[in-house]
């Protein structure tokens, strides 16, 4: 099994003097310099997802099966046994468009392996982050809609950066300030693809824009981190 370590950037310029060689995305940059609107962003995240394509697709498959099965078998305990299981393909899903976003390819048993090690916290991150939006919204609506956005970027925090629970919590809620119009821009355009939905015909063009949309979250997480570095909070001095 190929080691995610050994996973090579796909540089734009390694076809140089070599036109067999040619990279396979050598018309964009991986994170756009300046922020593309949400509709703009789609080139980003398709260029992205044919990278890891078939790594997406196949740990999609078994999160679903895999679910399926659990909550066939153990009934009204089965939402939450899925919930544990599908926390760490959550963790799996996001070290794929991690690496996507970067130019590097990582094997499905590579980034299911190494999700293993943010299993638990990620368990407490989606835990933590589903009761913050229940809240929010059980308080008339409106603050769910300011707290939604802010805490998007947080499980990218938690493995990216490595942070704990609440620092990726609190990472995720500082990097989004003054950018919640973008995170909303990309969940109104990711509810205008689901929409094509709604005529037997527009299906499959649905399905199709919706995964190659899927990395947008991941290319906003790595466009702020660039703008603005987040780092998990240093430990307080010792009392002396």
């Amino acid at each position: 099994m190929e080691s995610s370590a050994s996973a090579e950037p796909t540089n734009p310029n390694a076809g140089e003097g070599n036109p067999s060689a040619a990279a396979p995305a050598a018309t964009l940059p991986n994170i756009p310099t300046s922020w593309p609107g949400a509709f703009g962003v789609y080139k980003y995240s398709k260029q992205a997802v044919m990278l890891n394509l078939g790594a997406l697709v196949i740990i999609w498959v078994i999160n679903f099966v895999l679910s399926g099965i659990v909550e066939a078998i153990f009934k009204s305990a089965g939402g939450f046994i899925s919930l544990l299981i599908s926390s760490l393909f959550t963790a799996a899903y996001v070290l794929v468009y991690l690496a996507s976003v970067r130019g590097q390819r990582l094997a499905v048993g590579d980034a299911i392996s190494q999700a293993v090690s943010f299993w638990l916290k990620m368990i407490g991150l989606l835990l933590l982050v589903g009761i913050s939006l229940v809240v929010s919204f059980l308080l008339l609506i409106v603050p769910f809609f300011f707290v939604l956005p802010r805490l998007s970027l947080a499980h990218y925090f938690l493995i990216d950066k490595k942070m704990g629970i609440m620092d990726a919590y609190k990472a995720s809620w500082n990097a989004t300030q003054g950018h919640v119009g973008q995170v909303w821009g990309i969940i109104g355009a990711t509810i205008a693809m689901a929409l094509l939905m709604i005529t037997l015909i527009g299906i499959p063009f649905s399905i199709y824009f919706l995964v190659m949309y899927s990395a947008a979250i991941a290319i906003l997480y790595e466009f702020l981190n660039k703008a603005k570095p987040a780092v998990a909070p240093a430990p307080a001095a010792p009392v002396k």
